[in-house]
C-alpha cells in the first residue's frame, strides 16, 4: 500500500523537525564551548581530542555518529567497550564518507566495500575477530 500525501508530509515534516533540533542543539553546543574560553580546553584534553575537534564534533550534532550504529548492528558486534565505542564515534563524526556510507547501509550493508573508505573499518574486523573467538 502506497503512501498518502498526507503520511509523507507528516514523514517530512518529523525529518525537518529532527534536523532543526539537532542544528539547534548543535549550535547550543558551540555556543557553550565559546563561552567556556579556556575550560573548553580542558574538556577537549579530558575526552582526549583537540579543541578544534572538539568545536568540530559540536558542529556535528547529536546524530553525526548514527552510521556507526547501524555499521555496529550491521556487523553483528554485541559488546563494545565504552573506551572503544567513544573512539569509534569520534572517527565517525570526523569521517568525510558519510554520503557513502549511509547509501551502502541502506542498500547492502553485508558488502564488505564499506572497510575500503571507513577509517573504522581496522578496528571494527578487530573487534568482530574478537567476538568470534569469544563465541567459539
Amino acid at each position: 500500500m502506497r503512501a498518502t500525501y498526507g503520511e509523507r508530509m507528516d514523514g517530512l515534516l518529523r525529518r525537518l523537525l529532527s534536523r532543526w533540533r539537532n542544528w539547534r542543539t548543535a549550535r547550543a553546543d558551540i555556543e557553550g564551548l565559546a563561552n567556556a574560553g579556556r575550560e573548553a580546553g580542558n574538556v577537549a584534553r579530558d575526552v582526549g581530542v583537540s579543541t578544534a575537534e572538539l568545536y568540530t564534533i559540536a558542529r556535528a550534532g547529536p546524530d553525526s555518529a548514527d552510521q556507526l550504529k547501524l555499521r555496529l548492528n550491521a556487523s553483528e558486534l554485541d559488546a563494545v567497550g565504552a573506551r572503544t565505542l567513544r573512539d569509534l564515534e569520534r572517527t565517525c563524526t570526523l569521517c568525510g564518507a558519510k554520503r557513502t556510507c549511509e547509501r551502502d547501509l541502506a542498500q547492502a550493508p553485508d558488502d564488505p566495500v564499506w572497510q575500503s573508505y571507513c577509517p573504522n573499518a581496522p578496528t571494527l574486523q578487530a573487534l568482530q575477530e574478537e567476538s568470534r573467538r569469544r563465541h567459539r
